[in-house]
Formats: structure tokens, sequence, C-alpha cells
């Protein structure tokens, strides 16, 4: 998975994430942004899990939700969640940029690097 931070010309974030994973980036910029305390409370879950003292961790946010277990990380879309009355078996009803999965490793390794981001370190 790559990815790359910039910042904007109005002093906003940009978070671009490579193709599969852009669901990631939009969670970053859309559920954390510059909130470290939510970055702490992630950190902690995830020492949680690779200790297997928990098993599965889930953040509900207002556009996106995450769901962390001992092995990965899911960026879901709220949007996804949604049912329909109709029957959908031959629309396709999946959209790249609104479902994102990766390794925990990989997941806690992203949220390294936007914390020292968004603290201006290295950037």
């Amino acid at each position: 998975m790559d990815y790359e931070f910039r910042r904007d010309g109005f002093g906003g974030y940009r978070a671009r994430f490579s193709m599969g994973h852009e669901a990631i980036g939009q969670w970053l910029i859309d559920e954390v942004g510059k909130d470290e305390g939510v970055l702490e409370e992630l950190f902690a879950a995830i020492d949680r899990l690779s200790a297997r003292q928990q098993e599965e961790v889930r953040r509900p946010g207002r556009d996106y939700s995450l769901t962390l277990t001992q092995e990965e990380a899911e960026v879901k879309a709220n949007v996804l969640n949604i049912s329909l009355d109709e029957d959908l078996d031959d629309l396709a009803y999946y959209d790249d940029e609104q479902l994102a999965l990766c390794g925990l490793e990989d997941f806690a390794a992203v949220l390294t690097s936007w914390r020292a981001f968004i603290r201006n370190e290295d950037w």
C-alpha cells in the first residue's frame, strides 16, 4: 500500500492512497484529522489487539467506520451499511473508494506516518 500526505493551499490536509486503499485516506481526513487523542486511542487499541487482550475494536464515525481485529483493519463508508428493500443482485453496489482493508501492522505504520505529518515532523 502506497500513500502520500500533503497540505493544500488552504491549510487543509490531503491523503492520497494507492488503488484499493483510498478509503483509508478519506477516513484519516474525515474521522481523525489533527486529533492526536484519537490517534492515541487507536494506538492503545492496536497494542491490546496485538497482545491478544482484545479480539476486535469498532470505531463508528460520521462518514466512515473502522473495525480493527488482531490481523487487519477495515475502513468502510457508512453509506455501505444502508439496507435497501430492492433486490440488488444484478447491480454492482460496491465502490473501491468506499471500502479498504489492510494488515494491522501496515495500518499502525500509516497512523505513525499521519501523526508525524500532522505534527509537521519530517514533512
